[in-house]
C-alpha cells in the first residue's frame, strides 16, 4: 500500500476542518483564525463595525452604503512578507472575478501607511481594486490591536460571515468559497 505524502495530508486535514468549522451558516476560520487572538475585537455573526475611509482621487467607502451586498475588508501594509502573498492573490483571484457583480464590494486598507506609500506600490504591481490608507490605525483599531493581513467578508445585512489574520491558502481558498456561495446565493 502506498504511503500519503505530508502535503496531501494537510490538505486532506484543511478540508475536513473546514467542513467541521461550518456552523450556522457561517465559517469560523481555522489555521489562521482570529478565534483565540486576544488582539481581535470582532467575531464572526457580529455586525462589522462601521467605517468610511477616502480611496483614490478623493473616492469615499462606506460599509454602510455597501448593505445589500458580500463586502471584502481587508488590511495590509507594503512591508508585510504576509500581505506580499496575499494582496497579488485578493487582486487576480478576487478583484478580478467578481468586480463586475453588482452584489460585490471590497477595499483594502492600508494600516500605518500613508496614500503616498501606497499608490506608487499599487501602480508598480498593478493593483487595480480600491486601497485606502490609515496611517493612524482609525480604521484598523475597531478590528484588532496588532496583526497582518487581516481578511473580512461582510453580508448583506452587514455582519461578519467570515474573517482571519495572517496568510493562509487554506483560509484564502475558504474566503473564496464564501464568496461565491454568498454571490450564488444573492443570484437567485
Amino acid at each position: 500500500m502506498r504511503r500519503a505524502d505530508g502535503g496531501a495530508v494537510r490538505k486532506v486535514l484543511a478540508c475536513l476542518v473546514m467542513v467541521l468549522g461550518l456552523r450556522g451558516g457561517s465559517v469560523q476560520a481555522q489555521g489562521c483564525s482570529t478565534e483565540h487572538d486576544p488582539a481581535t475585537h470582532t467575531k464572526v455573526g457580529e455586525q462589522m463595525p462601521a467605517i468610511t475611509v477616502t480611496y483614490g482621487a478623493g473616492n469615499t467607502f462606506s460599509l454602510e452604503s455597501q448593505r445589500g451586498k458580500y463586502v471584502v475588508v481587508n488590511f495590509w501594509a507594503t512591508w508585510c512578507p504576509p500581505c506580499q502573498f496575499e494582496i497579488p492573490r485578493l487582486e487576480n483571484e478576487i478583484w478580478q472575478k467578481y468586480k463586475s457583480n453588482a452584489k460585490f464590494a471590497m477595499i483594502a486598507i492600508a494600516r500605518e501607511q500613508t496614500t503616498e506609500e501606497i499608490v506608487p506600490f499599487a501602480k508598480k504591481n498593478g493593483f487595480s481594486f480600491p486601497i485606502a490608507s490609515d496611517p493612524n490605525r482609525s480604521t484598523y483599531k475597531l478590528f484588532a490591536d496588532s496583526g497582518i493581513p487581516r481578511s473580512y467578508l461582510v453580508d448583506p445585512s452587514g455582519k461578519i460571515l467570515f474573517q482571519t489574520v495572517g496568510y493562509c491558502q487554506e483560509d484564502f481558498d475558504r474566503l473564496k468559497w464564501e464568496i461565491d456561495r454568498g454571490l450564488a446565493k444573492a443570484s437567485k
